[in-house]
């Protein structure tokens, strides 16, 4: 499915587009675990949230090689957070996020994770009528980035939707 810019004719399916449209959204954090995804990553997609720059039919998965429990995950992911911060807010954005932890360079790890992504999936587009869009961001270092893609090409990818990759 392709979704176009009206009057133009042109690919636009980011998030932009996600947000002013509500579209059914996941957002996939590799490297979840890491200093850049608790330091910055989660902190921006939090305030992005708060601010409601992000569409309302939204999910936010982390995924990286660490086991955490979901409190830890949760801990980790806010941590960075301004301390006057409302508890209502974090446990807002915390209700649009879970975990996943696998290997990136395992197969069968990535087929949970597409699990994972459908099931949330099934939450917020539960009729599957809508266009969703999928972002795959990669808070990673350098030497994984093309295992995590092409784990993502094989096994997480959904020709069915918009997907889009980022490399921080």
């Amino acid at each position: 499915m392709e979704c176009a810019r009206p009057g133009t004719g042109t690919l636009a399916c980011g998030l932009d587009r996600a947000a002013t449209e509500n579209l059914p959204t996941t957002i996939v954090v590799f490297g979840a675990s890491g200093d850049l995804a608790k330091k910055k990553t989660f902190p921006a997609l939090f305030h992005l949230f708060q601010r409601g720059l992000l569409p309302q039919r939204l999910r936010i998965i982390g995924y990286a090689r660490t086991q955490l429990s979901r409190d830890a995950f949760c801990q980790r992911a806010t941590q960075h957070l301004s301390p006057e911060t409302e508890q209502a807010d974090i446990d807002a954005f915390l209700g649009v996020c879970s975990y996943v932890s696998g290997q990136y360079d395992v197969a069968d790890d990535y087929v949970a994770l597409r699990g994972a992504i459908d099931e949330q999936d099934r939450e917020i587009n539960p009729q599957g009528k809508s266009h969703r869009v999928r972002v795959y961001y990669m808070a990673l270092p350098p030497t994984v980035f093309v295992d995590v893609a092409t784990q993502i090409k094989a096994n997480v990818y959904d020709g069915d939707c918009t997907n889009r990759v980022v490399i921080e």
